[in-house]
């Protein structure tokens, strides 16, 4: 039996998530889609794992994992929002829906290319952040005006194809973590549960950026 079937089947997974999760936005059930891109991230984590455990790992899986992250992470999550909260914006709705998801793509092909040359940190806002941050967003219950939801999930697309660095957690990072940038990013996740305590989910993923965002600035300044 060819062994990476295993680790393609968590893959298959994480894709299967995502169009479970469209449908079920365009049905108007956001808590299940919101959960879809939660299970497509467990998904996500088991078959690069098992890929390596097996000793499978290769260009075919990565490229398989990469489509399959589009539809989980970027086109699902970017849909959820779009119906949960924009679909009567008009056409204009139709902007945050597009850099949400399009630009997620190019930060997936980007990171495919790059695997060589970076190390010791993720390049731009990983697709899986960005699209749990939607799903947390809708979870919490919370509801921003569609004007501010629309202006954030352009700067979170931009994110995924910036040059900001973000942790990638894997050991000892290439970048230095600066104190401040933690204490920014404490107080400002303070202040919003001050604001409104429902909020804490999108937190786990919102302060991940906003730390790599502060993080990197610092030491852009100091170099």
């Amino acid at each position: 039996m060819d062994k990476s079937i295993f680790p393609n089947l968590f893959t298959a997974a994480n894709l299967s998530f995502g169009v479970i999760g469209i449908t079920l936005a365009a049905q108007g059930e956001f808590t299940g889609a919101a959960l879809c891109v939660l299970f497509s991230l467990i998904a996500d984590g088991f078959d690069g794992r098992v890929a390596r455990a097996l000793g499978v790992s290769g260009p075919m899986g990565r490229e398989l994992d990469s489509l399959a992250d589009v539809v989980g992470f970027g086109v699902a999550p970017a849909y959820m929002l779009f119906m949960y909260q924009l679909q009567n914006m008009g056409w204009v709705a139709y902007i945050p829906l597009l850099a949400f998801s399009v630009l997620g793509a190019f930060r997936l092909a980007r990171f495919n290319i790059m695997t060589e040359e970076v190390h010791g940190y993720f390049l731009g806002l990983p697709i899986p952040a960005a699209g749990c941050m939607a799903a947390t967003y809708v979870l919490s219950g919370i509801q921003l005006p569609q004007w501010l939801l629309m202006v954030l999930m352009v700067v979170v697309g931009y994110l995924m194809v910036s040059r900001v660095h973000h942790p990638d957690f894997k050991g000892k990072g290439a970048d230095r973590t600066n104190a401040v940038a933690l204490v920014i990013t404490a107080v400002l996740g303070v202040a919003v549960l001050v604001w409104d305590w429902h909020a804490w989910p999108v937190l786990v993923f919102a302060l991940y950026a906003v730390f790599g965002i502060c993080n990197t600035i610092i030491n852009t300044v100091r170099q």
